[in-house]
């Protein structure tokens, strides 16, 4: 490990922990920070990936020290939560990681363990619960509150004052317009336009966004 740096451990080594890595590594560049060790992860094969080591599975990361910071890098909500608090049950740190293209206000509340990638927007007044995923070229409005396990993919646009329940999953491009509530573990489809509050564990597609299946609720 670099003397100074902060040792870090990826959860999941799949597409969203190597983009992940490759945001440590931008944050690095522009002011040295974190010693990334490598990814835990139960499902890859080999010793390296893209020339990063392979630890073991994510059973090994609560054999190593208690000083070494973790982020979850896993887009689906139910498994990072699961993950998340396994983590926090063993009292260890979680890493926030915050690409250095980001451009957001004095007034912005992020909870540990969350992950902002480059090109993102957030205005002013806004919150991001424990562990959000923001990928690259989100915007998120004034004043308006995401809570935990939220999942935002490439392009997604939040206008201002929208409440975000625990879980939700926003695709491709999706929008939701100022003043819409999105109940807890929902989706909002890629393409999707929600202009209305939408319930909790729905799946609501198209523009304006319907609801056309409710999920299961078992978190």
């Amino acid at each position: 490990m670099v003397h100074d740096l902060k040792p870090l451990i990826i959860v999941g080594a799949g597409g969203l922990g190597r983009e992940v890595a490759w945001l440590a590594a931008d944050i690095n560049r522009q002011k040295p920070e974190w010693d990334f060790i490598g990814f835990v992860d139960d499902g890859v094969q080999g010793n390296t990936v893209e020339g990063y080591p392979i630890i073991g599975p994510v059973e090994h990361l609560f054999n190593m020290p208690s000083d070494i910071w973790t982020v979850v890098a896993i887009a689906d909500s139910r498994v990072r939560m699961k993950l998340v608090r396994q983590i926090q049950e063993q009292g260890r740190k979680m890493a926030t990681l915050v690409h250095p293209s980001v451009s957001m206000s004095d007034y912005v509340k992020i909870e540990a363990g969350s992950i902002i990638c480059s090109g993102t927007v957030i205005t002013t007044n806004v919150s991001l619960g424990l562990a959000a995923i923001i990928n690259p070229g989100c915007f998120i409005g004034h004043d308006t509150g995401l809570q935990d396990f939220v999942s935002l993919m490439p392009g997604t646009n939040l206008a201002g004052e929208v409440r975000v329940g625990e879980g939700c999953y926003f695709g491709l491009n999706s929008c939701v317009i100022n003043r819409t509530t999105i109940g807890e573990w929902s989706v909002i489809g890629a393409g999707a336009t929600a202009v209305d509050d939408i319930p909790a564990y729905s799946l609501a597609v198209g523009v304006p966004a319907r609801v056309v299946k409710k999920l299961r609720s078992e978190v």
